[in-house]
């Protein structure tokens, strides 16, 4: 278990270090995940976040989405993530958007959950549960802070087939892309269902992820034609051919982009 939970730790931090880095942000133009805060509204809606809602943000990142639910629906929104910056960041974002006695933040694994049981009315994880190394266990503590028939919502890279992923997005890199570990549409529903967890509502939304893939990229020629660093020119390179090859994955139907919400059994 301690080995697993090395792993994980450090496969957060990573996670978090790659998509806190300036030029992965310029990239994304400071959205983490296809559909930015107009996905998370959606899924807040399936989910009926509401004014009474206690709510669980696993893997928060910078907390753009618990500071938005916490500011315009009124929750209470406890957020965890396994990198320092990003939580330092959510805590910096809660201050300035005056919801700090609204939400809490918390460096923590999405394994080792720190709150007690039956905590929560909602969790939910955007783009992140792909890159958890024990999903099982995730599940099992999203499972256990939730109160009776809770409410969890996740939105999600999806892959089909993973044979027919090139061997790079198989990887290191296609971890951190949330590609190499990702589930299939009815993987995450089979899953989910196995442990304990009823299917209330599922959509595909694979265009915003091209749309996305489509932005990266553009944004990544641009910056390749006036930078003058020749380091910064070849790893701009190297993300344009690889968002290449993500696009044209998703062109195929191959990786795709879900929502799923389940309620607890």
């Amino acid at each position: 278990m301690q080995d697993e939970e090395k792993t994980e730790q450090e496969l957060g931090v990573c996670c978090g270090d790659f998509y806190n880095h300036p030029l992965v942000s310029q990239l994304l133009d400071g959205i983490f995940h296809p559909g930015g805060l107009a996905l998370s509204k959606l899924m807040a809606d399936r989910m009926k976040i509401d004014s009474e809602s206690t709510v669980l943000d696993i893997a928060c990142g910078d907390g753009r989405t618990a500071t938005y639910l916490a500011r315009s629906l009124g929750c209470k929104v406890s957020g965890i993530d396994a990198s320092q910056a990003m939580i330092d960041s959510a805590k910096q974002l809660a201050e300035d958007l005056r919801v700090k006695n609204r939400t809490d933040f918390k460096v923590a694994l999405a394994g080792k959950v720190p709150y007690d049981d039956d905590s929560f009315t909602a969790a939910f994880s955007e783009c992140s549960l792909c890159t958890f190394y024990s999903k099982d266990q995730a599940v099992k503590e999203i499972r256990r802070v939730l109160k009776p028939e809770g409410i969890f919502g996740l939105h999600d890279v999806t892959v089909q087939n993973h044979e027919d992923l090139e061997d790079e997005l198989r990887g290191l890199l296609g971890k951190v892309a949330c590609i190499a570990d990702a589930l299939s549409s009815d993987g995450y529903i089979d899953f989910f269902k196995k442990e304990g967890f009823s299917l209330l509502t599922s959509s595909n939304h694979s265009d915003l992820l091209e749309d996305l893939a489509d932005k990266a990229k553009g944004r990544a020629r641009f910056f390749k034609e006036v930078s003058v660093d020749k380091e910064i020119t070849g790893k701009l390179t190297d993300a344009v051919r690889i968002i290449g090859l993500i696009k044209a994955q998703i062109v195929s139907g191959n990786i795709g982009y879900g929502m799923f919400v389940f309620k607890s059994r």
